[in-house]
Order: C-alpha cells, then sequence, then structure tokens
C-alpha cells in the first residue's frame, strides 16, 4: 500500500457542473464507468459502540481508520454486484487503503447485526483457503471490540485520470444517505440528502500532482475537511 496524498475540496453544485466540462475536456475519464461517465457508489460505514472512528475524524487525529463495505453500479437505481471491504487509514495527511472481495452472500453476513468473530470466520473463510488479510484484520478486531454497521452513504461519482503522479480525480455528487444496513443492497430504500446543493471534489496522488491539473481542480477553492460519513451520521 503506497501512502498517497489526498485533498478535498467543497464546492457548489453549480460549479461541479462547470468542473466536469472542464475535466472531461482536459483528461480521460475512469473507464469503469457508465456510458454517461458516472458511476453510483454505495458505501456501509462501521464504526464501534462509542464511534470511535466518528470521533477520530471530528477530533482530526493524524492517524485514524475507517472501515466501510463498498460497492458500484452504473446507475442509481441498478442492484449491486460485486462488493468490496476496505480500511481506510490516514497518517499525517497521506492515506491508504487495503481492500478485500466479497461475494453477496458474505456482505450480508457483514452487514448484520451483531456478528460475532465465529459466524464472520465461518462465512469469509473458506475451508482449506488462507483467510484474506483485511478480513483477518475486521475479524480480530471484532473479537476485541464490535464494528457495528451504522450508515449507508450513496452518491453519484466522476472520476477522471492522469498518468503524472498516478493522479486521480473524483467529482463526487448528489450525496444522500440511510441509517439502516439494507439500503446497501436494495435500491429501492428512500436516501435522505446530506447536503444539498454541494459536491465534493477529491485530488488523490502519489509524489506530485502536474501544476496545471492543479490549477484546472481547484481555482480559488479551499481545502475542507468534509465528511460524507460524519454528515450522512447526523440523520440518525
Amino acid at each position: 500500500m503506497t501512502p498517497r496524498h489526498e485533498l478535498k475540496f467543497a464546492v457548489p453544485a453549480t460549479e461541479a457542473l462547470v468542473l466536469s466540462r472542464r475535466l472531461g475536456a482536459l483528461l480521460p475519464r475512469d473507464p469503469h464507468a457508465g456510458a454517461d461517465g458516472r458511476y453510483t457508489v454505495r458505501s456501509l460505514y462501521f464504526d464501534t459502540p462509542a464511534d470511535g472512528a466518528l470521533r477520530a475524524g471530528h477530533e482530526g487525529y493524524s492517524r485514524r481508520a475507517k472501515w466501510r463495505l463498498r460497492t458500484y453500479t452504473d446507475g442509481a437505481d441498478d442492484a449491486p454486484r460485486a462488493f468490496v471491504l476496505e480500511k481506510k487509514m490516514k497518517r499525517a495527511g497521506l492515506g491508504t487503503k487495503a481492500k478485500a472481495a466479497l461475494t453477496p452472500e458474505q456482505a450480508y453476513v457483514l452487514a448484520a447485526p451483531g456478528p460475532t468473530e465465529a459466524s464472520l470466520m465461518a462465512a469469509l473463510n473458506p475451508p482449506d483457503s488462507p483467510l484474506d488479510p483485511v478480513l483477518a484484520e475486521f475479524c480480530a478486531l471484532t473479537a476485541a471490540e464490535p464494528l457495528v454497521a451504522r450508515t449507508v452513504v450513496v452518491y453519484e461519482r466522476e472520476a477522471y485520470l492522469h498518468r503524472a503522479g498516478n493522479a486521480r480525480i473524483t467529482l463526487d455528487t448528489d450525496v444522500r444517505a440511510h441509517p439502516h444496513p439494507d439500503a446497501l443492497f436494495d435500491p429501492a430504500h428512500l436516501l435522505v440528502p446530506v447536503a444539498p446543493g454541494e459536491a465534493v471534489v477529491e485530488v488523490k496522488y502519489d509524489a506530485f500532482l502536474p501544476a496545471w491539473v492543479a490549477d484546472a481542480v481547484r481555482p480559488g477553492t479551499a481545502r475542507t475537511a468534509w465528511s460524507k460519513y460524519a454528515l450522512a451520521r447526523r440523520l440518525e
């Protein structure tokens, strides 16, 4: 896992539309996007009973981790097909991500209320197969202090790529949420907007970011600690 620089900016939805057109003229889109250049991201966030991840974000800890179960679809109404368990880590402003692929059946076990280490191991560790390190860590954490499925966040994403610096620019719009884990699996759940009229721009890169890319993304825009998870928790 190579640590990457992560910059985040909150912009009005009207500015996001302008930025989308600008980036679309300058950079190639993520090849995994749908025909309209977008895809839907659905994430179920986990936290401890004492909301350790939420508090770490609020208090600005320089070293913190966040667990989420994530799936991608071509449209907001499409049923999820594949799932990934992700551990996202931040340390001194740099981010890393570790992930493990899951079947839908395994994802249901993780999202169920009150999973135990035994139930997780039975679902995640096939016979005669080594357990993925990410899944092993999740199971171990559950044994020490339960990780509870907290809230589902859904949004539309456009992603643009640049080889220099391995840069990836994402534009997230229509961010909405639901407090019940079932919303991850069923697109029919009614989702509530968490930041009407706003969009989030994220820039991730390795060692450097070309100046012209930076200028195209953030003309006069201040960085922010905007958190989809924290905003979604306000709906509870």
